[in-house]
């Protein structure tokens, strides 16, 4: 009997060793499949959305070439308009110097006509100049750059500080090279500044005319426009400078440029 329970166990533990054995190389192959097709769905997946960014990526690059290609277009049709304007201002200009030039009472008008026109911005002025060079403050790197810089130009800086020389005496404002008139508009397109429509580029160059320069500047400094500089100096960073620069020619409006300055 202790013969045939020795075989007995011996078959057993036979038995179950090919079984555990089996088992294990079962379990191992099933891990094995299982690993390779996960590996291969992620695969596939990441593959399909690399597509579908590219896919994304080109499209919005057509989309925004368009946009800028329609600005350009845009802003050529409005430089044309703009020189054909200025070409009518001309020659009525000449025409009514021709009639009015004979007489003294002509003469006269002839005058009061060139100081409205200098003084609504249709011709250029030229006098005592000063100028406020403003930039935005150095890219802060700790701010995402999709969101606002704190230290960025807005339009309402530009406002205020427009609004500031005026009140200080200045008789002849432009940003940028474009000539400021009563019916100026200063605003914001998304981040672009606009003045009468046409985008601007920093930095911003404020030029100004007064009898005075220097006492223009000085009141300019006591106002709100000069303490608002200051305040966004202070507490934001940006950069800005307030000089006098002799005799200076703004040119008429509508015939500026866009283009920034360097201080």
């Amino acid at each position: 009997m202790r013969d045939d329970a020795s075989l007995d166990a011996l078959l057993a533990d036979a038995l179950a060793s090919d079984y555990d054995g089996t088992a294990s190389e079962d379990h191992g192959k099933l891990s094995v499949f299982f690993v390779v097709g996960a590996t291969t769905l992620v695969t596939i997946v990441l593959g399909m959305a690399l597509a579908e960014t590219r896919v994304q990526a080109l499209a919005n690059l057509t989309t925004r070439t368009a946009l800028v290609q329609r600005v350009q277009a845009a802003d050529g049709r409005v430089a044309t308009m703009e020189a054909r304007v200025k070409t009518a201002q001309q020659n009525l200009q000449a025409a009514e110097q021709a009639n009015l030039a004979g007489t003294s009472l002509g003469q006269q008008a002839n005058l009061k006509l060139a100081r409205l026109r200098a003084a609504a911005g249709f011709t250029a002025l030229y006098g005592n100049g000063l100028e406020v060079f403003l930039s935005d403050a150095p890219v802060n790197g700790l701010v995402p750059s999709d969101a606002q810089q704190p230290g960025r130009i807005i339009d309402r800086d530009l406002q205020e500080v427009v609004n500031g020389l005026w009140q200080a005496g200045a008789t002849g404002v432009a940003i940028n090279g474009r000539r400021l008139t009563a019916s100026s508009a200063i605003r914001s397109a998304g981040d672009a500044i606009l003045v009468d429509y046409r985008p601007l580029l920093p930095p911003y160059k404020i030029s100004a005319i007064g009898v005075d320069a220097n006492q223009v500047a000085g009141k300019f400094r006591e106002n709100q426009g000069g303490l608002l500089l200051e305040q966004l100096q202070a507490h934001y960073g940006i950069i800005w400078e307030l000089r006098t620069l002799g005799k200076i020619t703004l040119p008429a409006a509508g015939s500026g440029s866009t283009s920034g300055g360097t201080p």
